[in-house]
């Protein structure tokens, strides 16, 4: 009555009515005929996405059709129970009030296409712009792809004559081997096995020439180490030889002239190191040391007896020399006795000889400290009850600015004295205040301070320095 249609009842032009099926070659032609890479790629990145989208719109529209079928029912069943207001509106119009209201329909027909036109042609465009989206990916793929071919190819192409000389080579290697064995087999098989005994006899004699040589050249190493040996044998000897010759030629030709340059040179060392060696016998060693101590060394046979070595001191050296610390000098004397007969039993001769000069050269440094600490504040030295603990250097400091009366005790050990200034780090130190406004632990401080400044190379008159800056503190 109103002349309106359903999209489903519209008809669309179609591209063809052809299937694509029909256009394409028969499969016996395409076995014939090969399908170029092209169209794979083709068919991958264009048409497998147009029928993937063909799919999914077929679907939403079976879909849709099937909604709309139910809603058209739906009103056509409400249509028989009561007439809608349009067509009575219709029918009690008059034929202008018709007409004006089938020109309006017809409006809104209108108006509806349009709009399903639209949001048709917006779909499709949306499409059209994915389409293209993969198209350009596909396209990217194929040159990314493309121009790993082409490197590929380029490598190929490069190991390719290569290929094709070896691939010659070794066609022309098996046609040879090929003539070879050909030859091999129409040749004297009976000439062939003699040919074969032979070749295995002679391997199994160059086979044992190869261990004579072995063997040769095993011995030749051993007679070329012998002959080494005998070298260094024959080098021995001819120093031996010349030394006794020289030894003879001194002997026969030397004067009074080359004995008095080697006592001086022999005295220039025994004063250089202050040791003077007054007796060499079998049974007894004597050196003196420094002219202040004798030491006589007991031997058995050039070797020493440890236990008996006795240490004196000279008796000239006591009116020769000035004593500043006696009772440091017994200690001294009994701490040398002591470290050479406690000491392991197996020592010789040199080595008690520098023990020896090791020591006294220690507690000379030591008593040059307590000198010259001497030169300007009193020192008292105490040694304690036994001859292993040492003794103990006390000097005494006054401290005018806070009339003050302080002592600073330097404690040496059998072991820091002996081996002084290498264990000067060890040594240790105690303040007192005998009187007067002043802090021990200040002093004490200060004098540990100094102390621990000093080195082996640099420890001159760190004593005193020790007593002058702990007067500084209060100065």
């Amino acid at each position: 009555m109103t002349g309106i249609r359903f999209m489903d009842e519209i008809a669309a032009p179609r591209r063809s009515t052809v299937h694509p099926s029909a256009l394409r070659p028969s499969r016996r032609q395409s076995t014939e005929s090969e399908i170029p890479l092209s169209e794979y790629v083709v068919a991958m990145a264009v048409d497998v996405p147009q029928l993937e989208l063909y799919t999914h719109v077929s679907k939403d529209l079976q879909l849709w059709i099937e909604r709309i079928k139910g809603i058209y029912k739906e009103a056509e069943d409400e249509a028989l129970k009561m007439t809608p207001e349009l067509f009575q509106e219709f029918v009690l119009a008059d034929e202008e009030g018709q007409n004006e209201l089938l020109h309006q329909l017809k409006l809104i027909k209108v108006n509806k296409h349009a709009q399903a036109k639209s949001e048709w042609y917006d779909w499709k465009m949306q499409w059209v712009e994915q389409l293209y989206e993969k198209a350009d990916q596909g396209f990217r793929d194929l040159e990314a792809d493309a121009k790993v071919l082409e490197n590929i190819i380029r490598q190929t192409q490069e190991v390719v004559p290569a290929l094709n000389e070896e691939y010659e080579n070794l066609l022309r290697e098996l046609e040879q081997e090929q003539a070879d064995v050909a030859e091999l087999e129409n040749c004297d098989q009976d000439y062939l096995n003699e040919l074969k005994t032979t070749i295995q006899e002679q391997s199994v004699a160059l086979e044992a020439f190869r261990a004579d040589v072995d063997e040769g050249k095993a011995k030749l190493d051993r007679l070329q180490e012998k002959l080494e040996e005998i070298g260094a044998q024959k080098l021995e000897t001819t120093n031996a030889i010349q030394v006794a010759e020289r030894q003879v030629q001194v002997q026969k030709n030397s004067t009074h002239a080359e004995v008095f340059r080697l006592k001086d040179e022999l005295e220039a060392l025994q004063n250089l190191h202050m040791l003077q060696v007054t007796k060499v016998l079998p049974e007894l060693f004597e050196f003196k040391y420094a002219s202040s101590y004798d030491v006589s060394v007991p031997c058995e046979n050039f070797c020493p007896v440890v236990k008996e070595v006795s240490i004196m001191r000279v008796q000239s050296a006591k009116l020769k020399y000035k004593d500043a610390f006696p009772a440091l000098s017994a200690l001294i004397l009994k701490t040398a006795s002591s470290l050479i007969t406690r000491s392991n039993g197996d020592l010789s001769v040199r080595q008690i000889v520098e023990c020896l000069g090791d020591y006294w050269s220690a507690c000379s440094q030591l008593l040059t400290q307590l000198k010259l600490v001497a030169i300007k504040y009193p020192v008292a030295v105490t040694h304690g009850e036994d001859d292993d603990s040492g003794f103990t250097a006390t000097v005494t400091i006054m401290l005018p600015s806070k009339k003050a009366k302080a002592l600073i005790s330097f404690i040496f050990d059998t072991r820091t004295f002996s081996s002084w200034p290498i264990s000067i780090q060890s040594m240790q130190c105690d303040v007192k205040v005998a009187y007067g406004p002043v802090q021990r632990d200040t002093l004490q401080e200060a004098v540990l301070g100094r102390l621990k400044e000093a080195t082996v190379a640099d420890n001159y008159g760190c004593l005193l320095d020790a007593c002058t800056v702990a007067l500084d503190c209060y100065a």
